[in-house]
């Protein structure tokens, strides 16, 4: 048997639009976020949670510790741009109201801790393991403290809560029945010509295209042109009213073999449910010009990949594109595969329309960021049922 798996992703993740009146019951809630599941943020979701509190005075000394286990269930749901926590079954008016809100890395929150009666908020960051725990520390405001104590506070009184939440639902199982296949892609062409892996369009009802100039808000449908079982490659099209163009390509596809050595970039859309939808940059060496079992149409690359990546571009240097990733050793470290771009050019001569392709490089002599920020907007999201 082959040690090898296919980079297939399980999971992805769309926005959508945010009810105005949250329910009040935990079926409810759970039946809500089990029917919108494909659209959730890791974070969202029912938690139980336990908190300790913390108390020091003046001199910086712990005075007293009190444990408050499973203190309450809450939902933790979208609105706007936060993610804002509301507790089951009970009435909240007057209890803080704790927020979430994304930050540039995956897993972690910047949490905010609203007190209405003194208008004042402790901030901490939270950190999400997976998708069922999440852990953040902080301290409660000075006025807030001086308010609960009253006539007792006692000057340097300080309260810091610790805690830690476990996500009741939805579970691990109903995420892994529930996702559809989801991919990487990129355009070679203006008129919405986007290379794949074959194993990311096959036996697809629907194939759609997400995050075409940067939108992963909308999506376009897309129709296989051609495709190379193979090889595992394929070349889809948008084929969508609304579609206008992808922009001028900045990469040119190079067909000649690339050392072992070189220098290489991967970019995808790994592992979407908790990784999220930001673009993913991994790098490292060509590692051997042939690729599992001595295969002479993959490169073996040192770059990390997960599921999800399938499909995205293999970049030298330079910027030119030498492969697409299709695989990586499940029996080994960063060892990764990818499908030379030699073969894509034999299967974009197939069409019965060839494409013109881009012969300007616009990212040769750039740096690794220049690069990632020129040609992320060519690189897609592939969503297929």
């Amino acid at each position: 048997m082959k040690k090898i798996t296919l980079t297939l992703t399980i999971a992805f993740l769309v926005s959508f639009n945010i009810f105005s009146q949250p329910f009040t019951t935990q079926s409810q809630w759970e039946t809500y976020f089990k029917s919108k599941i494909q659209d959730l943020n890791p974070i969202e979701g029912i938690w139980s949670f336990t908190s300790t509190m913390k108390i020091y005075n003046g001199y910086n000394q712990l005075v007293y510790t009190k444990n408050y286990p499973q203190v309450e269930i809450v939902a933790i749901y979208k609105v706007s741009n936060k993610y804002k926590s509301i507790s089951i079954g009970q009435n909240a008016v007057n209890s803080p109201e704790i927020s979430f809100q994304n930050t540039a890395t995956s897993g972690v929150y910047l949490m905010e801790n609203y007190y209405k009666n003194t208008y004042s908020t402790a901030k901490s960051t939270a950190i999400l393991t997976g998708i069922g725990l999440l852990e953040f520390t902080y301290e409660k405001p000075e006025v807030q403290v001086k308010y609960e104590g009253g006539s007792q506070y006692v000057d340097g009184t300080r309260i810091i809560y610790e805690h830690q939440w476990i996500k009741i639902s939805p579970q691990a199982q109903d995420y892994s029945k529930s996702q559809p296949a989801s991919g990487t892609g990129f355009g070679i062409s203006s008129n919405g010509i986007i290379v794949t892996n074959y194993h990311v369009i096959d036996g697809a009802k629907t194939i759609k295209v997400r995050g075409v100039n940067s939108d992963f808000s909308k999506t376009y449908k897309a129709k296989v042109l051609i495709s190379d079982k193979n090889n595992d490659l394929a070349l889809i099209q948008i084929d969508d009213y609304g579609f206008t163009s992808l922009g001028t390509i900045p990469f040119t596809i190079k067909t000649g073999l690339v050392g072992v050595g070189e220098n290489i970039f991967v970019l995808g859309y790994p592992l979407r449910a908790t990784m999220g939808d930001e673009i993913k940059l991994t790098n490292g060496i060509v590692s051997s010009k042939t690729g599992f079992q001595g295969d002479i149409t993959s490169y073996q690359i040192s770059a990390p990949v997960q599921p999800g990546n399938s499909g995205g571009p293999l970049f030298d240097n330079q910027g030119n594109l030498i492969g697409i990733i299709n695989a990586k050793h499940t029996g080994a470290e960063n060892a990764s595969y990818g499908v030379k771009s030699s073969y894509l050019s034999g299967l974009i001569e197939l069409l019965p329309s060839p494409p013109k392709l881009q012969t300007v490089n616009s990212l040769t002599g750039k740096t690794l960021t220049q690069q990632v920020e020129l040609v992320k907007k060519f690189v897609y999201i592939i969503e297929t049922e």
